[in-house]
C-alpha cells in the first residue's frame, strides 16, 4: 500500500491484538499516507484532536477570537490515551496552550477538574466526571466512550446530570465521533491532492 500510487491514506483500526505492537505499525506507514497523524513525521493531525478544536471553535462564548479566548481558558484534558488524550494534548500545545493533563495518578484531580472552564474527556469509563465536579459555565467536550449495561454507548458524563450546569457539552452519541470520522476525510482528500 505504501509503495501503491493509486492508495492515498493508510489508516490502522486500534486498538490492535496485544500480539502486533502498535508503534512498528504506525512507523511502516509512509508519512504522507498516514491519514490517522500517528506517524512522527505524519503530515497530518490526528482526526480526533481536529475534532475537539472544530467543536471548541463552534462553541458560542469562543466564536470569535477564538485561539485568544482558547489560551485565556483553563483547559483540563482527562486522560492522555494514544488515541483520544494524547493526539490532544499535543495539539493544544502545538498551537502553545498548555492543558492541564489529569490521569489515574494525579493528585487532587477533582479539584483541578472544578478549576476547569474546558475539559476533554477521554477516557471511556463510566461517570468521570460527576456533576459536583463541575465549576458552572464550564465547557464539556466528551471523547471517551463505553458501552453501558443497556447496550448503547455513553460518554464520561452523564448527560442528564450536567447539562444544567455546562454551558455547553457534546452529546454521545454524535458529538465528536462522526466530526472524527469527517476529519480523517478531510485528511483523506488533502492526501490525494498532494500525491
Amino acid at each position: 500500500m505504501n509503495n501503491d500510487d493509486n492508495i492515498h491514506g493508510i489508516i490502522v483500526q486500534r486498538p490492535l491484538p496485544a500480539s502486533i505492537n502498535t508503534n512498528t505499525i504506525s512507523l511502516a506507514i509512509k508519512p504522507n499516507k498516514d491519514v490517522d497523524g500517528f506517524h512522527p513525521n505524519s503530515k497530518f493531525r490526528p482526526p480526533i484532536a481536529l475534532a475537539a478544536l472544530r467543536i471548541l471553535k463552534e462553541v458560542p462564548s469562543l466564536a470569535r477570537s477564538h485561539l485568544a479566548k482558547l489560551k485565556s481558558k483553563k483547559i483540563v484534558v482527562i486522560g492522555k490515551g494514544e488515541t483520544g488524550g494524547k493526539p490532544i494534548i499535543k495539539m493544544l500545545r502545538e498551537m502553545n496552550i498548555e492543558p492541564l493533563v489529569i490521569d489515574t495518578k494525579t493528585p487532587n484531580a477533582e479539584a483541578i477538574i472544578k478549576t476547569a472552564d474546558v475539559i476533554i474527556s477521554a477516557v471511556g469509563k463510566p461517570d468521570v466526571i460527576k456533576p459536583e465536579m463541575l465549576k458552572r459555565g464550564v465547557i464539556l467536550i466528551g471523547v471517551g466512550l463505553h458501552k453501558g449495561n443497556d447496550g448503547k454507548l455513553h460518554g464520561d458524563y452523564d448527560e442528564e446530570k450536567i447539562k444544567n450546569i455546562a454551558s455547553f457539552y457534546t452529546p454521545t452519541p454524535g458529538g465528536v465521533g462522526p466530526l472524527n470520522v469527517a476529519m480523517l476525510l478531510e485528511n483523506l482528500a488533502t492526501a490525494t491532492e498532494n500525491q
